[in-house]
């Protein structure tokens, strides 16, 4: 055989090697892929697998853009005890050891024990979870990222050994206030509030994660959790001022506990826009506290009584059947319809009085008797309901909360709603139908907004990135309750409530007001020994030119349970309170003194110190302690500010701290509402000292 002939005969038999050894192969991928494909997928669908990570959810803020709700990211820390090499474990450990003591406990050498111990079975023992080794559980961000520069961890994660699994817990930085409404996001229980209505709009957009199982079914992600980008959710800002829901909070709690109440509510809107600025709900637990447990506001529907009469008077006045000025008659307080016998909530003994009287006194038998006279017969029924229906309550108010249930006013045309011939008189003051307190309060609002119905709302605008996608208008949802003149004869006759009816208790020094009271007997059908009550109270201020409307409902006092004596008290201490802080509403309200404090006054060195520092020149003609500062003629002059020991000092014009310094070092008690300067106080200047309290007005 000649050369070439062997090396030919070579080249075939490398060439049929390689296309034997290529058939091998591929016949082994078909078997693998065809006919063991279930079988190898199922192994490593057990140990890797695409797992889908929702992205990061987005924030809820408040009005003026605090955090409402937010989720904070936790990790749990695992050590691959296998990664490092010899030499750097034993380099690393004593240093290692000395760190997760100084912040994460237990002392260095047990933490370099464990570490030692656990690094050793990973070389000596299968499965012996040394891959996997946890370390540390919900470790914050900081936390992580101070783990991430301690020695050998610092080398990385291919490296060092270090691993982490991310997670997001919601948190809401006000705790307590506002809860239910700004709702509740979780993973095993329906969500609520504004949390379930913008889930959809808060979820970031779902992101794959390739992860790996360890023993112990521990999963883990193969890559750096921080390499993949998740992606996050839309802001939602709300119309929630958290200063006013501390306010409302503060103020209906209180009473819950003096009372011993079950439960209450208490919802501030703003009356131009239908924007709610805070929503308190709080009810009663097993120990005796308060928290926000369930959104009575909007989705606990209640037999209303007397809040009620402004309905009934609307309808009443715009069928012209009353005027404010008609006679009704009361019989001293009590007046049988067929089989049944209704009372006022006392024996007056007065026999005639107007309609406007009866709704300032709350009369049961005034409103029923003129309700009854007009709507009483079989073919006047739908008229009455007509006449409802025409006020929009019949209707949900839409709010984009879940869980408000229709109105359950009964509609004589249908035979469910069991109309009888007590109906009309029992309706006319509140009972035989059911409101929320938000849909009782919505027309209270649409009074104050002479006569325009709007939608309540809790969202101002949508955003993402920063970027606003969705900004929130005013919504009207009935263009005219009522005509113009009937508007302002319920104007006319909520004020008369507040100056001379039974809410003229609650008067407040500077600022007007206009409402109704209601005390409504609950389980009336029950033969109970006593009687149960919810206490509420609506209306609006200030009186003249509204801005909000407001409506408290406390449910079940043990103590007092009229409605000026318990939610009408609720209404009036926050009214004080926010008349204190908004310049808006101060400045809408006839005062008895000047609320713009024309000088100012407190501590000497302060003033010269802001004086000097923005170099403005001045007069002084004291160098007392405490003094005046005017202007005059373009000229700032300061003047001696006399305090003596027994007399109680004008403190109009300080700040608040040097107000409470000259206060408590008098002896006396100070207590304070509203921010910014003191215009006003509780005892008059130039007083005796007598060991008492002053209470302090800032504006």
């Amino acid at each position: 055989m000649d050369r070439k002939a062997e090396l030919l005969l070579r080249v075939y038999f490398v060439f049929f090697g390689f296309v034997l050894f290529a058939a091998i192969i591929y016949g082994q991928v078909i078997k693998i892929a065809v006919v063991e494909g279930e079988k190898w997928k199922s192994q490593g669908g057990k140990n890797i697998k695409w797992i889908e990570i929702e992205g990061e959810r987005g924030n809820i803020y408040s009005c003026d853009g605090d955090l409402l709700s937010t989720s904070i990211p936790q990790f749990d820390i695992y050590v691959d005890l296998n990664t490092p090499t010899d030499k750097v474990f034993d380099t690393n450990i004593k240093m290692l050891s000395q760190s997760l003591s100084r912040h994460f406990g237990k002392s260095a050498s047990q933490w370099s024990s464990e570490l030692i111990n656990k690094r050793h079975q990973g070389k000596t023992v299968r499965n012996s979870g040394a891959g996997y080794y946890s370390l540390l559980k919900n470790v914050s961000k900081e936390e992580l990222d101070l783990l991430q520069s301690f020695p050998m961890f610092n080398l990385g994660r291919y490296k060092g050994g270090l691993q982490y699994d991310r997670r997001s817990t919601r948190e809401k930085p006000f705790k307590g206030l506002g809860s239910r409404t700004i709702g509740l996001d979780r993973k095993n229980a329906s969500m609520v509030g504004l949390e379930r209505t913008y889930d959809k709009l808060l979820k970031g957009d779902v992101e794959k994660r390739l992860m790996r199982r360890f023993p112990g079914d521990v999963w883990l992600p193969l890559f750096d959790p921080e390499e993949i980008s998740r992606q996050v959710g839309a802001d939602i800002v709300t119309t929630l001022d958290m200063r006013y829901q501390d306010i409302m909070h503060r103020e209906l709690e209180t009473t819950l506990i003096k009372e011993s109440a079950e439960a209450g509510t208490a919802i501030l809107m703003e009356v131009k826009t239908g924007a709610i600025k805070a929503i308190v709900n709080l009810g009663r637990n097993a120990q005796g506290d308060y928290s926000e447990d369930w959104n009575y506001a909007i989705a606990s529907s209640t037999e209303p009584g007397s809040t009620f009469k402004l309905m009934s008077s609307l309808v009443l006045l715009e069928d012209k059947k009353v005027d404010l000025d008609t006679e009704v008659f009361l019989n001293g307080g009590r007046m049988k319809f067929y089989n049944k016998t209704m009372y006022d909530s006392d024996m007056h003994g007065i026999k005639n009085a107007t309609f406007k009287e009866v709704f300032e006194m709350s009369s049961n038998v005034g409103m029923a008797s003129m309700a009854f006279k007009n709507y009483g017969k079989k073919v006047d029924y739908k008229k009455f309901y007509n006449g409802l229906d025409r006020l929009g309550i019949t209707q949900k108010t839409g709010i984009e909360i879940f869980g408000e249930p229709e109105p359950f006013i009964k509609n004589p045309s249908l035979a469910e709603s069991a109309w009888s011939g007590l109906t009309v008189p029992w309706m006319a003051h509140g009972y035989e139908l059911k409101m929320t307190p938000l849909q009782i309060l919505n027309v209270y609002n649409a009074v104050a907004n002479d006569g325009v119905m709007l939608k309540p709302h809790l969202t101002k605008e949508i955003k993402r990135e920063g970027k606003t996608i969705t900004k929130v208008s005013p919504q009207i949802i009935n263009k005219r309750i009522a005509s113009p003149e009937t508007i302002k004869k319920a104007q006319e006759m909520l004020t008369s409530v507040a100056e001379r009816g039974t809410a003229r208790k609650l008067k407040i020094d500077n600022i007007s007001f206009a409402g109704k009271t209601g005390t409504t007997v609950i389980n009336y059908w029950k033969n109970l020994d006593k009687k149960e009550y919810n206490a509420s109270f609506a209306g609006y201020f200030p009186a003249e030119n509204p801005e909000y409307s407001m409506i408290v409902v406390v449910y079940e006092p043990k103590g007092q349970f009229y409605g000026a004596a318990v939610a009408g008290q609720v209404f009036a201490r926050v009214v004080e309170r926010l008349s204190g802080m908004s310049l808006s509403v101060m400045s809408s309200t006839k005062v008895d003194q000047d609320i713009a404090v024309e000088s100012h006054s407190g501590y000497n060195t302060d003033f010269k110190k802001i004086l000097d520092y923005i170099g403005l020149d001045y007069n002084e003609s004291s160098s007392s302690k405490w003094i005046e500062m005017d202007e005059k003629d373009d000229e700032v002059i300061i003047a001696q500010k006399k305090i003596t020991k027994r007399k109680v000092p004008d403190l109009r014009g300080m700040g608040l701290r040097d107000a409470t310094y000259v206060i408590e070092s008098l002896g006396m008690i100070a207590e304070a509402e509203g921010v910014g300067q003191v215009y006003k106080q509780s005892v008059t200047p130039g007083t005796s000292i007598q060991d008492q309290k002053i209470k302090i007005y800032l504006n």
